[in-house]
């Protein structure tokens, strides 16, 4: 039996009378790239932030990387990365010591996370400036250096919150 990236079945969250989410179904296989669109107050970000064990659903079974969100968090947690709406940096460090803090999070040897992190600060044209502090970037290199800070442990599942607002077109490019 093929186990799913991520099984969401009839999943309800609601918080005192707003109902956020209502009764969302979805399947997403292994390697499959998978957006969730809608409109403002849609529920996306809710449905996330399930997916990633931050709040439990009022009703309904969320399964990532075929553990229970609810019951296996922690393992779901060793899973994923997660690239949240609101930039998560640490503006007093530079871009290599906000990296390097998640590698060390995530306990990835000295060489691994040196390696994973210039490869990924490459890919995100952030080298020149990785020892800057991060106070000094723009909102869109905050929101590159935030997902290179999601892929730093090279999880087997992303989720990514509206990754490319506040980006130019030549850095939504890249990402």
């Amino acid at each position: 039996m093929k186990i799913s990236a991520i099984l969401i079945e009839d999943v309800v969250k609601k918080f005192e009378d707003v109902v956020a989410v209502n009764g969302v179904s979805l399947k997403v296989a292994k390697g499959e790239l998978f957006g969730l669109l809608g409109p403002n107050g849609a529920g996306k970000t809710t449905t996330v932030n399930i997916l990633c064990g931050l709040i439990k659903p009022t009703s309904g079974q969320v399964m990532v990387g075929g553990h229970d969100v609810c019951k296996e968090n922690a393992k779901v947690k060793e899973l994923i990365g997660v690239c949240p709406q609101e930039t998560a940096v640490y503006p007093y460090l530079t871009g290599v010591e906000n990296v390097d803090l998640f590698g060390n999070l995530y306990a990835l040897d000295r060489r691994t996370l040196r390696s994973r992190r210039d490869m990924l600060l490459e890919k995100m044209g952030l080298t020149q400036d990785a020892k800057r502090r991060v106070e000094e970037y723009s909102g869109g290199m905050k929101r590159r250096l935030s997902l290179t800070m999601a892929l730093i442990h090279d999880p087997q599942i992303v989720f990514l919150d509206e990754p490319t607002v506040g980006m130019d077109p030549q850095s939504r490019r890249v990402v």
